[in-house]
């Protein structure tokens, strides 16, 4: 059974993507969660990911993410950041 998209991750997700030091996912790792997951795709390499990722927020039921991060937000303000096109553009930079 898959799980839903939490919002929580994604909002650590852009966090994680503005911040260009960070290095890059561990592609082992993330394979490894894939096929524990039921993946049927091609695996995550270096190159790909990114893309894979973008496929992904593709799906996302966004009022779902905004609600379920809202409460935990400090600065309301926050919300705004948090829109399908703030981490296509994160992801494709």
């Amino acid at each position: 059974m898959r799980r839903y998209t939490k919002g929580r991750d994604i909002y650590d997700l852009i966090w994680y993507l503005s911040d260009r030091t960070w290095p890059g996912p561990n592609i082992d790792l993330l394979n490894n969660s894939l096929k524990q997951t039921g993946w049927d795709r091609p695996e995550a390499t270096t190159a790909n990911w990114r893309e894979l990722v973008c496929q992904r927020v593709e799906t996302f039921q966004w009022k779902q993410i905004v609600r379920d991060v809202e409460p935990f937000l400090e600065r309301a303000e926050d919300i705004t950041l948090l829109t399908k096109e703030n981490i296509m553009a994160l992801l494709q930079r």
